[in-house]
């Protein structure tokens, strides 16, 4: 589906000097092709949008396809205006580049959508379980201080006996138990799927209609993914 690879083919090698580093179970430097980044990216764009909740983040994934899209863009420069690859290859890199950019503008719809429940969110997960990237921590924070500092000025500081509390009743909060459509990756036994406890087997490659809540474990571990 992608030609990602065709200009030449390369392989992305992550190490410490890329900012991202990805370590087998033996912490041997592992190789990820640009053709499986954009894949984990198109799955995380799609999942994104689909979800009712903002997942975490995949900053390392779009920094490395950042460099890739790069490096296409100087070999394209060697190649013929009139060459067919040359009118292929733009019209890939321009899907590539529409992906990374809907992906990040939902996640920042999202954010300030949800402000103050993500951060409340996050401040209660351990590091290695956030799910914002620190430039996206920060863009939240500086909106939520902007957002409760123009209702102040416009609105609050003229009602006194409505200032306690009322920052608590302006939290949104995302619906989780709207129902999504997912398809399963691997065989999953024994979903809850309803709320009386029916459980249903998941076999690979089968599609299904379910509140988020009940799934969202499969979607963080890669299990289902939303369509």
């Amino acid at each position: 589906m992608s030609d990602v690879e065709d200009v030449p083919e390369t392989q992305l090698e992550i190490d410490d000097t890329e900012g991202a580093e990805l370590e087998d179970e033996d912490d041997d430097m592992e190789q990820i092709t640009a053709q499986k980044v954009l894949e984990i990216l198109e799955t995380a764009w799609i999942n994104e949008m689909c979800a009712p909740e903002i997942l975490p983040s995949q900053a390392d994934m779009l920094e490395l396809m950042v460099s890739q899209v790069a490096h296409m863009e100087e070999q394209m420069r060697d190649l013929d205006k009139n060459d067919f690859r040359a009118v292929v290859h733009s019209m890939e890199l321009e899907r590539v580049r529409y992906i990374m950019a809907s992906y990040l503008r939902c996640r920042l719809q999202k954010i300030e959508t949800f402000t103050q429940h993500i951060l409340n969110q996050e401040a209660g997960r351990e590091p290695d379980d956030k799910r914002l990237s620190p430039e996206e921590t920060k863009f939240a924070q500086e909106f939520a201080s902007n957002l409760d500092e123009y209702f102040h000025k416009v609105a609050t500081q003229y009602m006194p006996n409505q200032q306690r509390g009322e920052a608590e009743q302006r939290i949104v909060t995302p619906n989780l138990m709207s129902h999504v459509f997912l398809k399963a990756n691997v065989a999953v036994p024994a979903v809850i799927v309803g709320v009386d406890d029916e459980e249903v087997d998941m076999a690979a490659g089968s599609q299904h209609i379910i509140p988020y809540q009940l799934v969202a474990d499969l979607i963080q571990n890669n299990q289902a993914q939303l369509i």
